[in-house]
């Protein structure tokens, strides 16, 4: 990962704070809150190209749940964030 250490980043995405990325040319945007007691709500998604469409979100009942999710999806190409890694720029380090 350019810009930063793969580590740092999921450690990051636990802080639910946003953050911002670019893969193949396309510079996504992740952000967590919290809407009540009860909910951590996460989404990522495209801002440069925009695109209305989250490219993913979660509700669930904890941080971990949320990034766990995240790491096991295959978003990019077919592939997790883990998995193309090495092609991600960290912008928001």
């Amino acid at each position: 990962m350019k810009g930063g250490t793969v580590e740092d980043f999921v450690e990051y995405l636990y802080t639910c704070q946003d953050t911002a990325f670019i893969y193949k040319g396309i510079t996504y945007w992740y952000q967590g809150y919290m809407p009540n007691d009860h909910t951590v709500h996460m989404e990522l998604y495209a801002c440069n190209p925009p695109d209305d469409n989250d490219l993913w979100n979660h509700d669930g009942a904890t941080i971990d749940e949320g990034v766990q999710d995240l790491l096991k999806a295959p978003l990019f190409d077919g592939k997790t964030i883990l998995e193309v890694e090495q092609d991600i720029e960290w912008i928001d380090s």
